[in-house]
This record gives C-alpha cells, sequence and structure tokens, in this order.
C-alpha cells in the first residue's frame, strides 16, 4: 500500500530581508516560551535582543573583528550584510519559540550618552529550552575579540546558568543546564570547565557543516556518508543539574560573578 506523508524534510527558508528592524520595540515580540527580563552583574549587563535597538551597531562591531575568527566554530555565518543577519535572528532564534538571544554589555566601560551602545559587547542565547522537561542550553555565544580573556563570557554565560537554575522567584528552577561546544573549540570548552559544567560525553557526527567549517571531513570508499554535503562535528556535552546546583555549583556561579571586574585596554 502507498503511505501518506507529507512532512517537509526542512524548515522553509526565508528571502533575505531587514526583518523588524523598524519594528518599535514595543511592537516586537520575542516569542520565547521562557520568560525574558534584563539581567545584570557588577560586570555586564544582558537585555533581550531587539532588532530596532540593537542589530545595526552590534552587527558592525562583529563586522570590524579580524577574519571572521568570531565564527570559527559556529555553524553558520559570517553575514556579509545586516540584511543576512536580521533573517538569520529571525530564522533561527524568533520563529523558533525555544530560542531567544541576549545582547551583552559591559559595564565596566565608562558610559557615554552621546553613544549608549559603545559598551556592546557581543550577544549570547538560550536555546533548546523545553519548559515540559526544564532544560536549558546556553548557546549562540558571540563575543567580540577585544573581550576575549576578560570577564565577559564568564559574567554572561553565569547570569543565564543562575537563572535557569534557581529557585522561583529569582529564577525559572530548571532541572538542566547544559553547554554543547564543538570537540576541536579549545575556548569553549575550557569555559565550560570553567564555569563548573560536567562534562557528560562526546556525540560523534552530531551535525552537518558546510564545507567552509571547522569539522571532519567524510571520506568513504563505498560513496557512503553524504560528502558532497558537508563536515562533521562532534560535539562535547557539558551539564549542570539541579542536584549540581543544591550541592555546590551555586557557590561556585556567585564567586565568579564576585571576582574582581577590571577594564580591558584592548577596548581603547
Amino acid at each position: 500500500m502507498r503511505y501518506l506523508n507529507n512532512a517537509e524534510n526542512k524548515k522553509a527558508d526565508l528571502p533575505v530581508d531587514l526583518y523588524h528592524l523598524r519594528t518599535p520595540v514595543e511592537e516586537y515580540d520575542l516569542n520565547c516560551v521562557m520568560p525574558l527580563r534584563t539581567l545584570e552583574s557588577n560586570g555586564v549587563r544582558l537585555e533581550p535582543f531587539i532588532p530596532s535597538l540593537h542589530a545595526e551597531y552590534a552587527f558592525s562591531l562583529i563586522q570590524q573583528d579580524p577574519d571572521n575568527i568570531i565564527y570559527r566554530y559556529l555553524p553558520y555565518g559570517p553575514f556579509s550584510t545586516l540584511a543576512e543577519f536580521l533573517t538569520w535572528l529571525e530564522h533561527r532564534i524568533r520563529s523558533d519559540k525555544q530560542s531567544c538571544l541576549f545582547l551583552i554589555t559591559d559595564l565596566s566601560r565608562p558610559y557615554d550618552a552621546e553613544r549608549p551602545l559603545s559598551r556592546v559587547a557581543g550577544w549570547i542565547g538560550v536555546i533548546n529550552i523545553s519548559i515540559v522537561d526544564l532544560v536549558g542550553e546556553v548557546g549562540h555565544v558571540t563575543v567580540l575579540k577585544r573581550a576575549w580573556r576578560t570577564h565577559i563570557n564568564t559574567h554572561a554565560s553565569s547570569l543565564l546558568i543562575k537563572y535557569l537554575l534557581s529557585p522561583r522567584p529569582e529564577g525559572l528552577a530548571f532541572r538542566r543546564a547544559c553547554w554543547l561546544a564543538h570537540m576541536s573549540n579549545e575556548n569553549s570548552n575550557k569555559a565550560a570547565e570553567r564555569l563548573g559544567f560536567r562534562h557528560e560525553g562526546n556525540i560523534r557526527c552530531a551535525k552537518l557543516l558546510r564545507q567552509d567549517k571547522e569539522g571532519d571531513v567524510i571520506d568513504s570508499e563505498n560513496g557512503l556518508g553524504r560528502t558532497e554535503e558537508g563536515k562533521s562535528r562532534n560535539t562535547n556535552v557539558w551539564s549542570i543539574t539541579w542536584k549540581d546546583w543544591e550541592e555546590g555549583k551555586a557557590e561556585k556561579i556567585e564567586e565568579l560573578l564576585a571576582r574582581e571586574v577590571k577594564e580591558n585596554p584592548a577596548w581603547d
């Protein structure tokens, strides 16, 4: 017999456009299943990413980084135009209710009233959110190169971990926060370890990557592996569970957030 099965095998692509660049803040729907609010430490502020407020300036900063190094281990990018970036944001973040993105502001820098976004240091997200299972993944970590090896990644990631795992009303009382890293991305794996995540293992051939990305080349004498479609990414899986949180990880995160924040001369 014939079986009826009309499911699409991929999410439909969107035409490249300046999505929501002119949508007023009060009309922009973040469209996320997770409650969103501004999070702040003595070193950074995280606020939901709003295209009309943040996109043009944040994108211009990323474009200034040398050799597109930020995108080396990300499965997407680099983006050649603002429209490409906003299309990615609409397709991968706003249209996916299980994802959200936050703008990172470096509070260690002096505030300039004439350039209120001049302290932007990148963005970070929570993805693969499950309200049913109380799980969230810290992802889309994109920090300007001049802010590497500073407090930025540690504070931004710690704020999200704290928000996910802290009891209500301070946090969301999730059961698991996770971090997935390209196996070859030494900085990301070291960051996970520094933040107190536990390494759970490695998922082999977890993602199919474009040919221009870092990954394993699939080469089979038998013509298997769909070599022509791209490289393979092996992914390290890290996690902090609610039990870890109650047994000392909460104190670990507070210690990281309490460390002295120093100004980074690379900004000058």
